[in-house]
């Protein structure tokens, strides 16, 4: 009977601790979800971070874009604006399967960025396909002479990318990528 109360009163020691745990909350409150800081887009919202990083790291040191030089270049920040211009067009070459800056409707970057919204005076645009990470895509951007200069432009003090999936050369999940460089009036 020793051994039965023992067990009984450990029982009833951890249940009182379990309960008055409250269910796991350690009492810390979340901070409200900031305005503008998603778009709601998987091929947006889960590069956005890694993606920006990347560009600014690129940009804080001189680099060699060909046979040009490029000294180290200001930081850009992120513009949801500029990543859904990036995630249409993206998602326009992946449905309609084809690759290029015109769109298949006709449209221009420049166009593709005002439809958004974004009064522009001065942007780029690189596109690429097939790449698996954002760590890759930049590799081949910065290995490319004018996708480099794109990047390394000190014009530039904005930047939204995107991708969306679909299929390219016998790859049926193969990610089209729009990555848009801007600066606004």
């Amino acid at each position: 009977m020793r051994n039965g109360s023992a067990c009984l009163l450990l029982i009833g020691v951890l249940l009182a601790f379990l309960c008055g745990c409250g269910g796991g909350d350690s009492g810390s409150v979340s901070p409200p979800e900031v305005p503008g800081t998603g778009t709601g887009i998987p091929g947006i919202d889960s590069i956005r971070q890694e993606f920006l990083d990347a560009v600014n790291q690129a940009r804080s040191v001189p680099r060699m874009c060909g046979s040009d030089s490029y000294p180290a270049a200001p930081a850009v920040a992120w513009n949801d604006d500029l990543a859904m211009a990036a995630y249409l067009h993206s998602s326009d070459m992946a449905i309609n399967g084809f690759f290029s800056h015109t769109g298949s409707d006709g449209s221009s970057p420049g166009d593709r960025i005002t439809r958004e919204g974004y009064d522009w005076r001065t942007y780029g645009e690189n596109i690429a396909v097939n790449y698996p990470t954002v760590s890759a895509v930049m590799q081949g951007w910065l290995g490319s002479d004018g996708h480099c200069r794109n990047i390394m432009n000190r014009n530039f003090e904005e930047i939204g990318a995107a991708y969306a999936e679909g299929v390219y050369s016998g790859t049926p999940s193969a990610p089209y990528w729009t990555f848009e460089l801007a600066a606004s009036r």
